[in-house]
């Protein structure tokens, strides 16, 4: 890690904790800002064409989006506009963390940057990022959009799942899994606070659990044929038990916050959105059990002896036995 590096990973920690915990918009759009300005260096550090391109999209689309949320959080310090326009300031700031999030029907930029950065940078990108526009949607937006945000978040299950199914990178899977996972906590908008808490913490660990593993086993290669066909079998195992906890297969640990989040939203009689969220999720884990079974019986390999790394072993048992955990 050289000096650069360590000074803008801490300056893209500092702007999320400026942002949780600023008490008005400048602060708020103060540490957005600063969290943007220092995620783009680390992309483009390794000066490649295809990560610098990507670092110029992420730049042009959170600009977009910190230009949306600043007019917001203007208009609504001014009592000019805050009272004629009362009703479209939440709607702005609503759009703004869309496009931040990568949400649909703003989610067209998330894939294609995620497919041109790496593993690390990916997983920054999927968890990290996503805390300061997630928290802040969830405790500012007005819960009178309730149409609106269930329309967003069906859409983004519905897309998240379908986006996948014509997709051979392994990265633009994830981010089209992502986008699937954004639909499922804004639905928690509407439920007790500690389910969205339960659900992000959860997917933050199995996505960290994830990229950790295809970092580790150098899976750069553009197609998820190739990228998977050179593993030995017992690593690919425990890779896809990890896949299938994030997909949400019970009885693994993703399957208890979707399970939690369907309880709620059955017994406040919001079928409607509950019955789309599981769709997406049963598309998702379509084309997860797609490569399973492609390289089952695609893989000529014979079985090799050699383990996989003991903190492998370790991440594949905490996506697979921490549901038995948390049941009892």
């Amino acid at each position: 890690m050289t000096p650069s590096t360590f000074l803008f990973a801490l300056t893209l920690i500092s702007g999320t904790l400026i942002s949780l915990s600023s008490t008005n918009w400048l602060y708020l759009w103060m540490g957005m800002e600063l969290n943007l300005l220092s995620f783009i260096p680390l992309i483009a550090s390794s000066r490649t064409l295809q990560e610098t391109e990507a670092s110029v999209k992420y730049f042009i689309i959170q600009a977009i989006g910190s230009g949306l949320m600043l007019t917001a959080g203007i208009m609504s310090i001014n009592p000019v506009t805050l009272s004629n326009f009362h009703n479209l300031i939440p709607i702005i700031f609503f759009i703004s963390m869309i496009i931040k999030l990568g949400m649909a029907p703003c989610h067209q930029w998330l894939p294609h940057v995620m497919t041109s950065i790496s593993w690390s940078h990916c997983m920054i990108l999927a968890t990290w990022q996503k805390v300061s526009p997630l928290i802040m949607m969830i405790y500012i937006m007005p819960r009178n959009l309730y149409f609106m945000i269930a329309f967003i978040a069906m859409l983004s299950a519905i897309i998240g799942g379908i986006g996948g199914l014509n997709q051979t990178q392994l990265r633009a899977l994830l981010a089209y899994s992502s986008i699937g996972h954004m639909g499922w906590m804004l639905s928690t908008i509407e439920c007790p606070s500690n389910l969205f808490a339960i659900y992000f913490f959860i997917y933050i660990a199995i996505s960290i659990a994830l990229m950790s593993m295809l970092n580790s086993n150098n899976m750069m290669m553009s197609k998820v044929p190739n990228s998977i066909i050179n593993m030995s079998p017992m690593s690919f195992y425990m890779m896809m038990i990890v896949i299938f906890s994030l997909g949400g297969l019970p009885p693994f640990l993703g399957f208890i916050p979707k399970w939690m989040i369907i309880n709620e939203l059955s017994s406040q009689l919001m079928l409607t959105l509950m019955l789309t969220l599981i769709a997406g999720s049963l598309i998702n884990l379509f084309y997860y059990f797609n490569m399973t079974f492609n390289f089952i019986l695609t893989s000529t390999q014979l079985p090799q002896l050699k383990s996989p790394p003991l903190w492998m072993g370790m991440l594949t048992m905490l996506s697979s036995f921490s549901s038995f955990i948390l049941i009892l």
